[in-house]
């Protein structure tokens, strides 16, 4: 049992040796200024310093607004109140557990209670002058703790999600080049039942793990991450692939193309160029994925992925436009049967589909609107 735990999670993780960097280095500061009361500073590190900079940031707003409203209650009531003082402590601290619970403070009320106490008993006359204090030293605690979280040792759950989703896209393209392989060759196969299956829980247990990544990725977004640029990014990337599996599922259980007649083999050769393009548009994705700049800039490449867009729409429409026109009214098409032009006209939906999956996409591609920071 012992030796399982110690395997699963080491002794001494960087976060915790941040902390205790920082810690000290805030002691050491706090120490040698001439000001007084600078040992706040290791105690506010330690306090809401923690693995990722989105816990840490919803800790130091807790803190600060629980210092603020100690302060501000501890003014009230011991200078502004004339109460006495076992009367006068439980009305404050009563007031500010109200006041926390109104402005959805879980911890930061007992941060409150804390400076009421202390600065009523401890350093009563000077409790204005000690509060104020505390107040900037809690500030200058908590702003060494955020810029620690991203400067010394950050996370890697964001690049890490942004490798996953990279890895993910470029197995879509993977796939949809063995398609458009199929589509150009004389006598193509189909895959077996077997591979078919294997290539789609291949792709599915890849987007579950991105999923599940997602949810820790999520706490480095800060407060509502909901809103934040990169869970918009998330939400549309993984819409996308789930489209395009949906198309790949799709093409994979219609049957073998066959080549004749003519106009059926030029439509099949422009379904395959629509895939190539679309194929470079997803590895110029993926490759924009993996760019570590991606989680500071917040935003893809556009100008690439517009051009790259632009051309797949472009060979989209020139393969609508020959299907609508050339292939249906071909007088060689007229004899082929209901069923398998009914697999013709269902190849080339799909295929436009998938197209229109990143057509309207909001990472940043063509007329979409782009994420911006």
């Amino acid at each position: 049992m012992s030796k399982s735990f110690s395997s699963a999670r080491p002794w001494a993780l960087r976060s915790d040796l941040r902390l205790a960097l920082i810690t000290g280095l805030g002691a050491g500061f706090g120490l040698l200024i001439s000001i007084g009361f600078g040992y706040y500073i290791p105690l506010t590190t330690s306090a809401v310093l923690s693995s990722s900079y989105g816990n840490s940031l919803k800790l130091s707003i807790q803190r600060m607004l629980g210092s603020v409203l100690g302060v501000v209650v501890l003014f009230i009531f011991s200078r502004s109140l004339q109460i006495p003082l076992p009367l006068g402590l439980g009305l404050a601290l009563a007031s500010v557990r109200l006041l926390g619970g109104a402005f959805g403070l879980q911890v930061g009320y007992k941060v409150a209670g804390n400076i009421i106490i202390m600065g009523w008993l401890v350093h009563q006359a000077g409790e204005t002058s000690w509060g104020l204090a505390r107040l900037v030293w809690t500030a200058i605690g908590i702003a060494l703790s955020l810029w620690a979280t991203r400067t010394i040792w950050p996370s890697q759950t964001i690049p890490t999600l942004h490798r996953g989703i990279a890895t993910l896209v470029s197995g879509l393209a993977e796939d949809l080049a063995l398609e458009a392989d199929r589509l150009k060759e004389l006598t193509p196969e189909r895959l077996s039942m077997r591979r078919r299956r294997e290539r789609r829980q291949h792709l599915l247990n890849q987007l579950n793990a991105i999923r599940f990544q997602r949810a820790s990725a999520q706490l480095e977004l800060g407060v509502n991450p909901e809103n934040h640029p990169l869970h918009e990014l998330w939400c549309e990337l993984d819409l996308l692939c789930s489209q395009l599996m949906s198309v790949l599922d799709g093409l994979r259980g219609l049957p073998a193309p066959i080549q004749f007649p003519a106009a059926i083999r030029a439509l099949h050769l422009q379904e395959a160029n629509v895939l190539q393009r679309l194929i470079i548009l997803l590895n110029a994705l993926s490759d924009d994925l993996r760019n570590p700049n991606l989680a500071i800039k917040q935003r893809l490449n556009l100008e690439t992925l517009s051009r790259l867009n632009r051309d797949l729409d472009d060979a989209s429409g020139q393969f609508i436009r020959y299907l609508e026109k050339d292939t249906l009214q071909d007088e060689d098409t007229h004899a082929i049967t209901a069923a398998r032009m009914r697999q013709i006209v269902l190849r080339a939906s799909l295929i436009d589909h998938a197209a229109a999956a990143l057509r309207n996409c909001k990472p940043g591609m063509a007329s979409s609107t782009p994420v911006t920071a």
